[in-house]
């Protein structure tokens, strides 16, 4: 059962709010229209900003895979496996910079640190069109690599502070989107047909980087740390924010003493190597998504210009699937692990149409098994607000946050070195990996559902049914408690 099967957002909270209220003991009530105009102002001002940050990050990582379709890999004389180690090498920047993230989130405002973070890689990306050999290049992508780490578990973290946990998944579709896989093999098509002094790939880099620093100096400025520093919000509603996210049980403060036995609690819970186990598979598959998924589609026969628009429907797959089943989680309770496990399936049967049909012979049928893998980004999705509702105490957040982020940057590094330069552009090898990625992505969404329902029929047998939810809620704001030490707190699937 969900944790807010007790009391839907519209019913009235009226609670104590404590440290958050201007005064001991003062009651603060929570009306169903203030409850929407949280919401809506949140909706509004953060959601937006995480979303451009996130399409922004997507955009970037994808933009390799359209400049080796417009000539990087001749400019830049890479022979043998350079292009997959320049797409494994930013994932060696991203796992430097986790385990340093994951001290540096507790410790910093996460709005600031998100705006410097974008501006830093936006800078890095520009001088990508500055590169003219692997050594270049690669540098660079480290760099870019070290400065998006943070972003992904930084995400996590504003979901779990600013929504509550029936309103997580749709949240996360939305940041975790791939209008940036629609958006860029538009904007790429566009970007080609420049006819300037510099080769076609360096625009992409150069366009790219500088949207990139514009929004990261507007997230610095614009996005808050924290509901109780919302510029958007009166004091009232800045007190009546942590009521609406009482229920939640994970609290909404990320400043708290870094505190080990969180992490280590995290490291013996089989629930959280099921989300490990999710994001090594899910990383694979992006790996080859984001920087052979161009290559492949060209191999068909199409034209370079033809072939960054006939990469688009993919990422439009994505979008529509993960916004259409996370809309529908909002509504009915405790599906998001079934349709973890169903997406996982679809993609597995795209990976097997590419991996067996003949293109030659049946070329519509394999473009649209490349189409179907497009469902590799709604396990992941529910995934990640799946561990952003169950996971709570501040440290365990950040731990669960960064170590996702780590999985997927090993995924990433390894998952470029299946798709081999003498196997284009069919990558039977590279291909075959995310088949198998897809069953990994299925079986840990089985495993991850039936050890929550268990745990929630022990505690409601051992402990009985959650009592004073909200209450609790706002002393575990102050408590840091985590959800295995909270006897009130149910997991939702």
């Amino acid at each position: 059962m969900d944790n807010h099967s007790a009391s839907k957002p519209e019913d009235m909270v009226s609670t104590e709010i404590g440290r958050a209220s201007p005064g001991p003991g003062v009651v603060e009530d929570l009306t169903k229209a203030q409850a929407r105009r949280l919401v809506l102002k949140t909706d509004l001002v953060v959601t937006p900003l995480a979303v451009l940050a996130m399409t922004l990050a997507f955009l970037d990582k994808n933009a390799l895979g359209y400049a080796a379709v417009f000539g990087i890999r001749d400019d830049a004389n890479l022979k043998g496996q350079d292009y997959s180690w320049l797409s494994s090498i930013f994932y060696f920047g991203y796992l430097a910079m986790e385990f340093p993230n994951l001290w540096l989130m507790t410790k910093v405002p996460i709005g600031k640190y998100i705006g410097v973070c974008l501006t830093l890689w936006g800078i890095s990306l520009c001088f990508m069109g500055l590169c003219h050999n692997f050594a270049g290049l690669a540098t660079i992508r480290f760099l870019l690599g070290v400065f998006e780490a943070a972003v992904l578990p930084c995400m996590m973290l504003l979901n779990s502070m600013w929504y509550r946990k029936e309103e997580q998944p749709l949240r996360t579709a939305f940041w975790y989107n791939t209008f940036a896989g629609v958006f860029g093999g538009i904007l790429s098509y566009a970007i080609g047909k420049i006819n300037g002094s510099l080769p076609t790939w360096k625009y992409i880099f150069i366009i790219y980087g500088s949207i990139t620093i514009f929004i990261g100096v507007l997230i610095f400025f614009v996005l808050p740390d924290s509901p109780s520093k919302a510029w958007f919000f009166t004091d009232q509603e800045k007190r009546l924010a942590l009521v609406r996210l009482a229920e939640n049980q994970t609290g909404v403060e990320t400043h708290q003493r870094f505190n080990a036995k969180q992490v280590f609690e995290a490291l013996r819970d089989p629930k959280c190597w099921c989300i490990w186990l999710c994001a090594l598979g899910y990383a694979v598959v992006n790996a080859g998504v984001t920087n052979f998924n161009p290559l492949i589609i060209a191999g068909y026969g199409f034209s370079q210009t033809k072939t960054v628009l006939m990469a688009t429907p993919q990422a439009a797959v994505a979008m529509v699937a993960g916004a259409t089943l996370t809309a529908i989680t909002f509504w009915v309770p405790n599906m998001r692990c079934i349709f973890w496990i169903i997406a996982s399936l679809i993609g597995m049967g795209g990976a097997i149409m590419v991996h067996l049909l003949n293109v030659d012979t049946h070329r519509d049928a394999s473009l649209a098994g490349v189409y179907l893998m497009g469902f590799y980004n709604v396990p992941w999705v529910f995934m990640l607000s799946l561990s952003s509702t169950n996971t709570a105490g501040a440290t365990k957040k950040s731990f669960m946050g960064v170590s996702i982020a780590v999985v997927y940057a090993v995924g990433n590094i390894v998952g470029p070195q299946f798709f081999l330069q003498e196997q284009a552009p069919r990558y039977p090898l590279g291909i075959g990996s995310m088949l198998c990625a897809f069953a990994m992505m299925a079986a840990a969404g089985i495993a991850y559902y039936a050890l929550c329902v268990v745990e929630n029929k022990r505690r409601d047998a051992q402990y009985g049914k959650p009592q004073d939810v909200v209450q609790h809620g706002l002393e575990v704001n102050r408590s840091d408690e985590t959800d295995k030490q909270n006897h009130t707190f149910r997991y939702t699937y």
